[in-house]
């Protein structure tokens, strides 16, 4: 074999090993880079779903913030609704018992004139009547 020959068959064997590494890499880096275009873009999608579900969040809180608030605010109209009616039930009270206590006093005040009405009339009839 000569020279050429041995220097055609390395030539030869290099180009085949080119050949392959350049289909090795043709196909290789194309799908590395897709494989990390993916990492990356699941990252973002995982990032924005967490992003989206901490708005989720806040919008929940905000809505139960203000149902609490509005329920504070009812309670409080409530409480400053049953105080008006206790005190108006109070004034109606005070003033039934002092009808009634001026009633009663007027009765007290009858009852002690017609004690001495018929202690009187007793007085007469005994007087009147002889004992037998």
């Amino acid at each position: 074999m000569d020279i050429l020959d041995i220097l055609s068959i390395i030539t030869s064997i290099a180009t085949f090993i080119g050949i392959a590494f350049l289909v090795y890499n043709k196909f290789h880096v194309p799908q590395e880079k897709l494989e990390k275009q993916q990492l990356i873009t699941e990252g973002e999608i995982d990032n924005k779903a967490s992003i989206l579900a901490q708005k989720e969040l806040e919008t929940k809180a905000l809505l139960l913030a203000d149902q609490v608030r509005s329920k504070n605010e009812e309670n409080e109209k409530r409480f400053h609704d049953m105080g008006i009616r206790l005190d108006t039930a109070m004034t109606t009270a005070q003033n039934h018992i002092h009808t009634v206590d001026v009633k009663v006093d007027k009765l007290i005040e009858t009852v002690g004139i017609m004690t001495n009405k018929i202690t009187e009339l007793t007085t007469i009839i005994n007087e009147r009547i002889p004992k037998n």
